[in-house]
């Protein structure tokens, strides 16, 4: 199964944040879209991606004064990208090398969706059903 059939499942629009918003605003744009990660851009361009795991781990180590930061201080960089013609057994492959619970998936330079974790085992659980389903179709009654 390609990312383009799992994507058409998803909502239209990708949520995206400029580098200069602020973290504040970052979590209030997770919590009301219910994602886990926004892709960071800038002029069309992914710079980045800011995850949940992100913004824990720096309450954490930074404490109250993490909200004074911006978007682009804190998101990861060089995060492993997925193109609508990939497989969903080659994202899971990518999270499961860079430990990446997120991928951006990027048609040229604009992201057209971001593939979680669960959404990939999702799809896996579909594609299984089907092949399943397809061989006791085909297999001959008695």
């Amino acid at each position: 199964m390609r990312l383009q059939e799992v994507l058409r499942a998803e909502p239209d629009h990708v949520v995206t944040l400029p580098p200069k918003a602020s973290l504040s605003q970052a979590s209030a744009l997770m919590m009301l879209e219910r994602v886990g990660a926004i892709p960071v851009c800038e002029g069309g361009r992914i710079l980045g991606i800011l995850s949940e795991r992100d913004l824990a781990v720096a309450i954490a180590v930074r404490g109250p004064e993490l909200f004074g930061l911006c978007v682009g201080e804190l998101m990861s960089l060089n995060v492993p990208r997925a193109t609508p013609s990939d497989t969903v057994s080659d994202v899971m492959r990518t999270m499961t090398q860079t430990r990446a619970r997120h991928v951006p998936v990027v048609d040229g330079e604009s992201v057209v969706g971001v593939m979680s974790l669960g959404d990939v085992r999702l799809a896996e659980q579909i594609q299984e059903n089907a092949a399943l389903q397809d061989l006791a179709r085909a297999r001959p009654t008695a």
